[in-house]
């Protein structure tokens, strides 16, 4: 007789940390389009390092049937997230299991006592932390890669237990993938070049990481303005944000992010990032000298583009500000010829004015990401 036993999982040096650490390694043995996340970051993440932590609780649990690990989750309570939007939901993360109906039952159940022991109303997820980390259940496009760690990868199966199991939709994420080829409209190119031949509108030139630095504080407050509100994200804390700053600075190529200022203030955004995915698959999660080169190789050589964060001040929308960034886009894509594919991620399905904006580019549906809800 089978038996499933679930297990906390207190921080790095707990004796079933590394269940947590590597059963997604065996789950995901020989894809292509699982992307892990680097161990090390995991590690701070288990111990409570990362900022989320000064607002939120949760648990780190593992499932073992007859001692063999064969599922994980992640279930906490986001208080900043709950404030922002006004509820009271836990949210759940980290969630892998094998093709087992009993273990995927277990995990989901060991999250839903702890939503309803810490007063909880409903879970959602799976759930990403603000930002640029993903959230939602891959339900389309199983033969795709994901897009580093910005959107998760997951087998077929998954959203089929998690609906056999009560769980309903909340909201799906659209990501889009449009050739390098294609050609920014003749209405939305001119849309721009009006905007720019307007007094006090220009695109700042970011040479490098210093020149991003200087003005990250203000990309970030015009982040919280325009997305905070958005299903993935949530208002920040100062060292939520400064935390924010220091992983998208160590990741970027300042010339693919693209920032609009109208008379000195920034008031627009684009985050344009090289993909990496191919070097953090063969790194399986280790950043040792042969994975740091791995990484600076691909940063080179990789050919998909992704753009991941997009938002102008609600009172520059309308003015074609937005034509403005998707021109810089094209531009940039023009002057380094290497990108042939590109992915925009993270667009819900509630976002009219973005999911328009994308159809105008002829975007097509790449993947769907769908997040869960269940009642507590």
């Amino acid at each position: 007789m089978s038996r499933i036993d679930i297990h906390p999982v207190e921080n790095s040096k707990s004796a079933y940390y590394n269940d947590f650490l590597n059963l997604p390694f065996h789950i995901y043995d020989g894809s292509e389009c699982w992307v892990p996340w680097i161990n090390k970051d995991m590690a701070d993440f288990v111990d409570r390092r990362h900022p989320i932590f000064e607002h939120s609780n949760g648990a780190f649990l593992v499932a073992r049937k007859n001692g063999r690990p064969v599922g994980r989750i992640f279930v906490f309570r986001n208080g900043r997230y709950n404030r922002t939007h006004k509820m009271e939901y836990a949210h759940y993360y980290f969630m892998d299991f094998y093709d087992d109906p009993e273990v995927s039952a277990n995990l989901a159940q060991a999250a839903l006592d702890w939503a309803r022991k810490n007063g909880l109303k409903k879970l959602l997820g799976p759930m990403g932390f603000g930002g640029v980390t993903g959230g939602g259940t891959l339900i389309e496009g199983f033969d795709q890669r994901a897009a580093m760690t910005m959107m998760t990868y997951n087998h077929r199966y998954y959203g089929k237990h998690m609906e056999a199991l009560g769980f309903e939709k909340y909201v799906d994420n659209y990501s889009f993938y449009l050739p390098t080829s294609a050609q920014l409209p003749g209405a939305l190119r001119e849309a721009a070049d009006n905007v720019m031949n307007k007094n006090g509108f220009r695109v700042l030139d970011l040479k490098s990481k210093s020149d991003l630095k200087a003005v990250a504080g203000e990309v970030v407050y015009v982040f919280m303005r325009t997305l905070s509100d958005h299903v993935g994200n949530y208002v920040l804390t100062d060292n939520e944000i400064s935390y924010l700053v220091r992983s998208l600075v160590q990741v970027a190529d300042p010339k693919l992010f693209k920032i609009i200022a109208f008379k000195e203030k920034i008031i627009g955004f684009l985050f344009g990032f090289h993909d990496l995915s191919a070097a953090l698959i063969k790194n399986r999660g280790k950043l040792n000298p042969l994975g740091i080169y791995r990484l600076l190789r691909e940063y080179k050589k990789s050919d998909w583009l992704l753009v991941n964060g997009m938002g102008i001040l609600p009172e520059y929308q309308g003015t074609g500000a937005n034509a403005m960034l998707y021109a810089e886009l094209e531009k940039t894509i023009r002057t380094h010829p290497k990108f042939k594919h590109l992915e925009m991620v993270q667009i819900a399905e509630n976002t009219v004015k973005m999911l328009s904006n994308v159809k105008t580019l002829m975007g097509k549906t790449h993947k769907i990401h769908r997040i869960y809800q269940h009642t507590v």
